[in-house]
């Protein structure tokens, strides 16, 4: 399959991965979503409908394609909003050492574009990066596992990978809501990653 690159529609794509509405990773979403400028795509994972990889091989005879899309499936158009943004943020609580089994379904679905000729990969040129909570107060270890699924992501789409913001010791929906330098930390850090861009 030959695809052409999307033009930039956003300035960013916030995915917000949490299957809990409300919590901690809705606010950093929230923050996030102040330090960017206008237009931005955001979307829950979790409502996306996304079904997990089959293996089934559809995807190495069609690049790019995948045997799960239509019927209710939203990985093609979660896809789509990351190829059409500059910058995409994935917001996610890590949960036994890694993303909510939602997000981790959308990130294998990512398989589709591994057999795209790197130049024809569908982000290619576009940064990803994530803001990890974890209710854990430390761990060197917390937040390996999301990462370095998420980097291999970006490999496959083409993108650059930008090394996360971890945040430690968020037991609780609501404690990073009522949390003022959490929440500046999130702005400065989404603001960097921005300027950043080139």
């Amino acid at each position: 399959m030959t695809e052409r690159r999307t033009a930039v529609e956003y300035s960013a794509f916030i995915a917000a991965c949490s299957p809990r509405r409300g919590g901690n990773s809705d606010a950093a979403a929230a923050a996030a979503r102040l330090a960017l400028h206008d237009p931005v795509c955001s979307a829950r994972i979790a409502d996306a409908g996304v079904r997990p990889c089959t293996g089934c091989g559809y995807c190495r005879s069609h690049p790019g394609e995948c045997a799960q899309d239509g019927g209710g499936d939203g990985a093609a158009s979660l896809y789509a909003c990351v190829a059409k943004a500059r910058l995409t943020i994935v917001v996610s609580p890590v949960y036994f050492y890694h993303v909510p089994s939602q997000a981790k379904a959308w990130i294998d679905r990512a398989q589709r574009f591994w057999e795209m000729p790197p130049a024809m990969r569908p982000a290619a040129g576009r940064r990803l990066t994530a803001i990890f909570i974890g209710a854990r107060e430390r761990g060197e270890k917390l937040f390996s596992g999301a990462g370095l699924t998420l980097r291999y992501m970006a490999l496959a789409m083409g993108m650059e990978w930008i090394p996360p913001l971890c945040l430690y010791g968020y037991d609780g929906p609501s404690v990073l809501r009522e949390d003022r330098a959490a929440l500046e930390r999130i702005r400065a850090f989404v603001t960097h990653a921005w300027q950043n861009l080139g």
